[in-house]
């Protein structure tokens, strides 16, 4: 298994300001009002084309009524007029950690568009997905697309405390490592479990997982880590084990 991950040098700088600037402004919006129009829909689809890693693919598509289906606690996803399928290739190394980077470089875009987005990978009905895969592909997620229904009103996100996912305290650490691991801490999460942990030692910030080490929330956390980059020199390395990945920084600069 190759150590170097494709992320490294993917993304601007200019990319990664826009993205940190939409982290605070990104929230999982389930209820939608205006249809997106014709400038909204070829903005995504020109997205949709820049921000995903070798293997990864995303298709903007109309939204079948069915496609979505409510759950006890949050409910149904209503008023969408269309879809992002998120596609990855199925024999691909890390596919689905390499499918939450470029699904959240993408949900911080439309974000920063005004494009309400829910990230979805379980509550949804994979038979009616309006999209074509070829048979070395597979469907990881879709989210909705469209403009909020309350704009000003976004719902209070519930997050762990810093200290609750960095294994030593992240006031010692450098400035660059505390910013990262407050940003994956902003980060959205399947049934917002927030499942990552961070330590920083030897110049790196390490992301673990007290679950799948391969996984989207690990893709999430780390393009959320990229975010705080702000033209630092740096490099990704793959993890063994609980550790997912590492962030090394040459702190000089």
């Amino acid at each position: 298994m190759s150590l170097l991950c494709p992320v490294n040098g993917f993304y601007s700088d200019a990319q990664r300001k826009r993205y940190q600037s939409a982290i605070a402004r990104r929230f999982s919006c389930r209820a939608y009002g205006e249809p997106l129009d014709i400038s909204h829909l070829s903005a995504l689809s020109y997205t949709a084309e820049r921000v995903c890693l070798p293997g990864v693919r995303m298709m903007i598509a109309d939204c079948p009524d069915k496609l979505f289906f409510g759950l006890p606690v949050v409910g149904k996803i209503q008023g969408m007029s269309h879809c992002a399928y998120l596609i990855v290739k199925k024999d691909m190394e890390r596919a689905l950690t390499i499918a939450g980077v470029s699904g959240e470089a993408f949900v911080l875009e439309a974000a920063a568009m005004g494009v309400g987005t829910c990230w979805v990978s379980g509550s949804f009905r994979r038979l009616e997905a309006n999209v074509d895969m070829a048979e070395d592909e597979k469907l990881v997620a879709v989210t909705p697309l469209g403009l909020p229904k309350e704009v000003d009103h976004a719902p209070h996100r519930h997050r762990k405390k810093l200290q609750q996912i960095c294994l030593t305290e992240p006031s010692n650490w450098p400035h660059w490592a505390y910013c990262a691991a407050e940003n994956v801490r902003h980060a959205p999460s399947a049934v917002n479990l927030q499942p990552w942990r961070l330590d920083y030692g030897g110049h790196a910030l390490r992301l673990m997982t007290n679950g799948k080490t391969d996984s989207l929330d690990m893709g999430i956390a780390m393009l959320h880590m990229e975010c705080a980059m702000d033209g630092r020199k740096h490099l990704w390395e793959w993890g063994e084990g609980k550790t997912a990945a590492h962030l090394i920084v040459e702190e000089n600069t």
